[in-house]
């Protein structure tokens, strides 16, 4: 049997396995189901096989099954999820050779509309399906929650998942943006997003909650969007540290449900308190394997170049530093209320949870692993030349990750209904908070108000301005 469901289904893994004919109408003579994805925000991953055959991936992306009602005609970061299968099909097919073993392989691809009955009369839908290449082995969040390796285990783990970016997904399309990039790529795309989570389920991401100037998160009186925008588009010298210097070939969606470990063998041993640049293994040791990438580049001219911002790469460190998986798995107990008219949120997590012997005190290895994967001893290291406030970037795109991500979030209920109160959408609402808190920490080292973070030296955009050239 091959991976199946997890503690936390998708929403359209969960309508299809509540409707008891779904799963049959995406499936071919002589198919047969091995297991369903785990994870996933949008679409239905079944793992089949056929007539004795290898295993093979499924991935069906139907508006059916998808909970927020995207336009079919949204283009860049609001492309719907049909047009941005069809985009990850391209993407794979376009990869350089050097890359392409890194990924899975399309076999095959479908398009199409449905006409199905529904309660107010017949409902035409758009679905994009594609055939993948099973990928074997396990996805590091499952690996994480099973075996719940030690956190120097991890920051080893990470170190090879931002080597094998570095060494063959990165050096490729590399070029420099066209600026400003920051409206199109964070500052916008945030809005837009808000703005869809706002027509989905307007009672609980209310105009109180989204247009506050401030908000009470955890007792702490941080910024709220509107304010922190206005912040960051109104400040020339923010603005100037932001914005990648080079765009290149990104996974864009790194979060570990979306990498797997082809031999987590050498991540079962006990290393000591070896130091993380000694690399007891490898990436090709561990085989590791990207799925599901973003392929949504940035656009120059209506156009998409192929590259991006190579901090959306990072995201592993959002499943642990940023809590997404504690989120996501819904480790955690959410009240929301007004005070002094005031949004006031606050999220617990819990104590004992999959996550937690592997979390706890991993961002004590942040500063070195960094170090240690991006070559950042050496001065001359190209990711310093390129990015020399990119301990900032880190923060303020963890930030923007959060804060794009609530339509990706929402529940429904087995019969496809969405219920619009906090309690049952508390998912999208700790992301929401997630996304708070990096982007408040973003904007105060840009400030001045943090000197360092996690042992990495933070640069002033203001003393450092007389260094290098605002040109």
């Amino acid at each position: 049997m091959l991976r199946t469901i997890g503690e936390v289904q998708s929403d359209a893994l969960r309508f299809a396995r509540g409707q008891s004919d779904v799963v049959a109408q995406y499936l071919r003579p002589g198919e047969r189901i091995e297991g369903f994805g785990f994870g996933g925000s949008e679409s239905l991953t079944l793992f089949l096989s056929r007539d004795g055959g290898k295993p093979f991936v499924r991935k069906i992306l139907s508006e059916r099954l998808v909970t927020p009602r995207w336009n079919r005609d949204g283009r860049g970061v609001m492309l719907p999820p049909c047009r941005k299968a069809r985009m990850q099909t391209e993407y794979l097919r376009g990869l350089p050779a050097s890359a392409k073993p890194f990924f899975p392989e399309v076999l095959d691809l479908q398009e199409r509309d449905v006409t199905r009955m529904e309660d107010d009369g017949p409902t035409t839908y758009h679905e994009f399906m594609y055939d993948m290449t099973f990928i074997e082995g396990m996805e590091v969040g499952r690996f994480v929650q099973e075996y719940r390796p030690p956190a120097r285990i991890i920051a080893l783990l990470y170190v090879e998942i931002f080597r094998l970016l570095r060494e063959q997904v990165h050096v490729h399309c590399r070029r420099r943006p066209h600026r400003p990039t920051l409206e199109q790529s964070y500052f916008s795309k945030i809005e837009k997003r808000l703005a869809l989570a706002a027509e989905t389920a307007p009672h609980t991401f209310n105009d109180l909650l989204l247009h506050s100037p401030e908000i009470l998160l955890n007792g702490r009186l941080l910024r709220n969007v509107p304010a922190l925008l206005r912040s960051f588009r109104i400040n020339q010298r923010y603005l100037w540290a932001l914005e990648p210097s080079t765009h290149c070939l990104v996974v864009g969606d790194t979060n570990t449900e979306n990498i797997k470990i082809g031999n987590i063998e050498p991540l079962t041993r006990d290393y000591g308190d070896i130091p993380l640049r000694a690399r007891p293994f490898t990436y090709h040791d561990l085989q590791l394997r990207f799925l599901d990438p973003r392929a949504i580049g940035f656009h120059e001219n209506g156009v998409d170049t192929g590259s991006d911002d190579l901090m959306y790469d990072n995201k592993p460190w959002h499943n642990s530093l940023g809590h997404y998986d504690q989120i996501h798995g819904e480790h955690f107990d959410l009240s929301y209320r007004m005070v002094d008219g005031i949004p006031a949120l606050k999220i617990a997590f819990h104590e004992q949870h999959p996550y937690a012997a592997s979390y706890q005190g991993v961002e004590r290895y942040f500063a070195e692993a960094m170090a240690t994967a991006w070559q950042l001893d050496d001065a001359s290291a190209e990711y310093l030349q390129d990015d020399p406030f990119w301990i900032i970037r880190f923060a303020f795109v963890m930030g923007t990750h959060f804060m794009a991500m609530p339509p990706f979030h929402f529940s429904k209920t087995e019969e496809g209904r969405l219920i619009d109160h906090p309690q049952n959408q508390r998912r999208p609402l700790a992301i929401y908070a997630e996304g708070l808190e990096w982007l408040n920490l973003a904007l105060e080292m840009l400030e001045g108000r943090h000197k360092e973070y996690l042992g990495v030296p933070v640069p002033s955009v203001y003393e450092d301005a007389l260094k290098l050239s605002l040109g």
